[in-house]
């Protein structure tokens, strides 16, 4: 008998890149801005990638947030009580667009995601 549970939403949402990808990657994040993540940021970046978060497909945009702040659910209705969220500096923030990218790097300056 095999035993298999569902994740979250129904789907495992895995974000690591293949080795293709990765290079692809690796490029771009060297001309992006990069963000030094605090060790809370890191895990949740890395419980975003491997699927932990599951149905997150990334950090929670204002939408999601505020709905999890209010309702703790995701604004689709789905039960999340915890606000995910990739928190920067504002000397940082003032100098970006909506949706803009950040390279993700940790204190030794190794970037996990662009």
């Amino acid at each position: 008998m095999e035993f298999t549970i569902l994740p979250h939403g129904g789907t495992l949402c895995r974000l690591l890149a293949g080795a293709e990808r990765a290079e692809r990657l690796k490029e771009e994040a060297r001309a992006t801005r990069a963000v030094m993540l605090s060790p809370r940021q890191l895990s949740d970046l890395d419980l975003l990638l491997n699927g932990g978060f599951s149905p997150l497909r990334g950090f929670l945009g204002r939408a999601d947030y505020e709905s999890v702040l209010d309702t703790m659910r995701l604004e689709s209705g789905l039960l999340w009580p915890i606000p995910v969220t990739l928190d920067v500096p504002d000397a940082l923030a003032e100098g970006l667009d909506a949706g803009a990218r950040l390279a993700l790097q940790d204190p030794e300056g190794f970037t996990h995601a662009p």
